[in-house]
Formats: structure tokens, C-alpha cells, sequence
């Protein structure tokens, strides 16, 4: 899984000399909280919902439906906006997006490809990357096992697999605090008999979740 698979291309745009006044009528009028800044096809910054609100005196409210009626402020957006900008290429795997979030405590990152910018990815994205890999469905099994003595579980996943005639939904392995992880998906029919022989089988399993059919 690469950036480029989740990312959103449709990412909207400020130069930096807009005032903040244009800026955030924009913001309001797409309903978003993230503007990239811009000089013609490279990213020099990004600017955020709360950086606009920050921006405009203590009595203004700017997003409400009439904060901005008659206001005239000249700040332009080069003058509040964060840089420089940490951005991502597409091709990076998706785990370097989300390490780098992380790193750097934000929770959005243009997407570049040869420097241009091409789209942006957030933690929402990253959260619902997350989600799909873990989440279950009807019908089917999650087993987390504890791979820190290097037990072999794949081998026993192909054996099961064989045996009962079921599907390989997903094999995640990682690693957690220094524990090696791995997090199985199953679904098939005899799930009974599948727990069973697992919780039987020797192997390290920490626990099993099964999803009734819906």
C-alpha cells in the first residue's frame, strides 16, 4: 500500500499573497480545515482552520456565517502560514506517511510527486487504512498471535486453510514495544472446530475474536 492509493487529489489551493480574509471565505465555502499553500506547482506551506482563527482580532468570530461582513484585514497568508512543509511522495509506503506524522506531532501531509504537488493525505485517511486491515466480517475470525519466539505461524494459517477449506482474509506481522506480532484473518464455515484446534494447538495465540455472520 502506497500514499498514492489513499490520497486525496482533490486538494485545495492558496497562494501566499491571498489574504486571510480571501482565505478563509475559501476554507468556509469547500468546508474544509486545510488550505496548501503554493507557488505555482511546489508546496511553500499550509495553512489550518485554528492558524485563521488565531489570525483575526479576539472579537471576530471569521466562521461564522457573518464574521466577515465588513472586515478588510490585509494580513496576507505568507505571514501565518507553517513552513517549511513536510510532505510525502505518492510512492512512499503508507507507513512512512504515517510515521512521519507522528514524528513531526501533524495530522496532514501534501503528497508530491518530482516536488509537485499532487494531492494531500491525512490521519482520517490513515485511521480508516487502519481500520480496514483490522476491522472484522460477519463470519469470519481474528486471531493475534506472539511471534517473539519465532514461532512459525504462518505454516499452521496454510495448514488450518487446507484442513477446514477456509479463506485467508489477511496476514499482518509486526512489531510493538519490542514484541513481534502477528494478526491473522479467517472466514469460512466450521469456525467451532477452527478456535478449537487453535486454542489447542500449542502456539503462542494472545487472543481470538470471532464476527457472527450479518
Amino acid at each position: 500500500m502506497i500514499v498514492g492509493m489513499y490520497m486525496n487529489k482533490n486538494v485545495k489551493i492558496i497562494s501566499p499573497e491571498t489574504s486571510i480574509v480571501e482565505a478563509t471565505k475559501k476554507m468556509f465555502q469547500h468546508k474544509i480545515r486545510r488550505l496548501v499553500v503554493t507557488t505555482g506547482e511546489s508546496v511553500v506551506g499550509i495553512v489550518c482552520h485554528r492558524d485563521l482563527v488565531n489570525a483575526f482580532p479576539d472579537h471576530i468570530n471569521p466562521f461564522s456565517v457573518f464574521g466577515l461582513e465588513g472586515v478588510t484585514l490585509t494580513t496576507k497568508i505568507q505571514e501565518i502560514m507553517k513552513h517549511p512543509v513536510i510532505t510525502v511522495d505518492l510512492n512512499e509506503p503508507i507507513e512512512q506517511a504515517a510515521g512521519l506524522m507522528i514524528k513531526h506531532r501533524i495530522g496532514v501531509l501534501p503528497v508530491t510527486s518530482k516536488g509537485k504537488l499532487v494531492g494531500i493525505i491525512t490521519e482520517s485517511d490513515i485511521f480508516r487504512i487502519v481500520n480496514n486491515l483490522f476491522s472484522g466480517e460477519g463470519g469470519s475470525i481474528r486471531i493475534t498471535f506472539d511471534l517473539s519466539e519465532n514461532d512459525n505461524v504462518f505454516a499452521l494459517v496454510i495448514d488450518i486453510i487446507q484442513e477446514f477449506g477456509i479463506d485467508l482474509v489477511s496476514f499482518i506481522s509486526f512489531y510493538d514495544k519490542g514484541r513481534r506480532m502477528a494478526v491473522v484473518r479467517i472466514r469460512g464455515g466450521q469456525t467451532q472446530k477452527v478456535i478449537d484446534e487453535l486454542w489447542e494447538s500449542g502456539h503462542p495465540i494472545m487472543n481470538i475474536i470471532g464476527y457472527d455472520n450479518v
